[in-house]
């Protein structure tokens, strides 16, 4: 049995970006473990060195949490996760997801966007950034109104959330249903300690979506992997647009949903209830519900955005169209960079 660390989820981030990419991450982060004993984490840029500083309290609340997991009859319930018996595979895959998303705030262009030197996980986190390097600057967003800029972040932390997901979830394959849903559980379980942690301050949620929101998205993701894979080997081979795509039978697409799609939901409500989030458990919705507004999404027919009936899925749809247009100006800032 192996105790896990923060380190060796960043080697294993490091190894496994360059394996799906086939290039090295841009630059290689420092590791700050610190000995504050808070549940945070920031993404910080320290002069020419890109730091991930993750509070000492962070690994204690993953094992706390997956150890109630795994010792809870209802969670176990059905469930073939391909963890070992201790729970550290399921630490281990919240900390390289912890990491890949930090990662991704640095190579999405996010800092030099909102013109800041440090993106912070949680309202805690801040106090432990550099203060000198905490100034802000110029920033496209700075003409926009107060309502709007106020609600970039929400956006960036959506982006960051799903460029993670999809470097900690792979590509689709049929023979990987079981340790898919494994991985969907470990992203969904920091997502919801992360909202645990702003849940105690007066004005929760002003940098950071609701868990539940970004459970929408990580499903409505999930719920899309057999199609996903079939368009990218399609563009692979230079199919022109609107040529037949060899999608999975549908056979194989209502199995999925079976064994992948559903479970995880039911094993994010499990994990809301036995972390004391009745929040996030009441924000989740029911299943039949919660699956009609991801269609719904999928659409991607704003009109259509009414009828969505989840919290999780209205905050979604509120972000969409901003989080559209942030990242029109983010795309367009980093080909100036490229270009300058």
């Amino acid at each position: 049995m192996r105790t896990p660390h923060l380190n060796d989820a960043l080697l294993v981030a490091l190894k496994q970006y360059q394996e799906l990419t086939g290039k090295p991450f841009p630059v290689i982060p420092s590791l700050d473990l610190h000995d504050d004993s808070g549940f945070w984490a920031l993404a910080e840029l320290d002069r020419d060195r890109f730091v991930i500083r993750v509070g000492g309290g962070v690994v204690p609340a993953l094992t706390s949490l997956w150890t109630k997991a795994f010792g809870d009859d209802d969670f176990l319930t059905g469930v073939s996760f391909p963890f070992d018996a201790d729970k550290a595979d399921a630490i281990h895959v919240s900390l390289v997801w912890l990491i890949f998303h930090e990662m991704q705030h640095f190579e999405l262009g996010h800092f030099c966007f909102m013109g800041c030197s440090f993106l912070s996980e949680t309202e805690h986190g801040k106090r432990f950034a550099l203060l000198s390097r905490s100034v802000t600057k110029p920033s496209p967003i700075d003409g926009l109104g107060e309502v709007t800029k106020a609600m970039v972040p929400l956006c960036l932390e959506l982006q960051a959330d799903h460029e993670a997901a999809e470097l900690v979830l792979d590509a689709y394959s049929a023979d990987e249903w079981p340790s898919l849903r494994a991985r969907v559980a470990a992203i969904a379980a920091m997502m919801m300690l992360i909202e645990r942690e702003d849940s105690k301050l007066a004005t929760p949620h002003t940098s950071h979506p609701k868990a539940a929101t970004r459970i929408f998205q990580l499903l409505g993701h999930v719920v899309e992997m057999p199609i996903i894979l079939a368009h990218r080997k399609a563009i692979i081979r230079g199919m022109d647009v609107g040529a037949p795509i060899e999608l999975p039978s549908q056979d194989e697409q209502n199995a999925f949903n079976r064994e992948v799609s559903i479970p995880a939901f039911f094993d994010a409500l499990n994990l809301a209830r036995i972390s004391g989030a009745d929040s996030i458990k009441h924000d989740l919705g029911e299943a039949e519900i919660f699956f009609q507004d991801v269609k719904i999404a999928k659409l991607e027919d704003v009109s259509g955005y009414t009828k969505l009936q989840t919290v999780g899925a209205n905050q979604w749809a509120e972000l969409a169209e901003l989080n559209s247009n942030v990242l029109s100006k983010l795309e367009f800032r980093n080909r100036q960079e490229l270009s300058s």
